[in-house]
């Protein structure tokens, strides 16, 4: 039993930290693609709820990403 919790904690762990990356690095992406005339209008009408639900949505996409890269290198590890 604890070969397989050690085994989930690792995959969990894995899966948040690839989700805040692709979270952060999204996030990062997305404002570096508006064209400067229109940047800082842009960034004053985005609105903490637009951009809060911009990274939950990369986390996601990252962490599901994560897990599974994960449990396919933790699936076959003997402890």
């Amino acid at each position: 039993m604890k070969p397989l919790l050690i085994k989930i904690f690792v995959v969990c762990l894995i899966a948040a930290i690839c989700g805040v990356i692709a979270g952060v690095v999204f996030s990062i992406w997305f404002y570096g693609l508006i064209p400067r005339p229109w940047h800082a209008e842009v960034i004053a009408s985005d609105t903490p709820a637009k951009a809060w639900l911009r990274f939950w949505l990369a986390f996601a996409v990252g962490a599901v990403g994560g897990a599974v890269w994960s449990y396919r290198i933790v699936k076959d590890l003997e402890l």
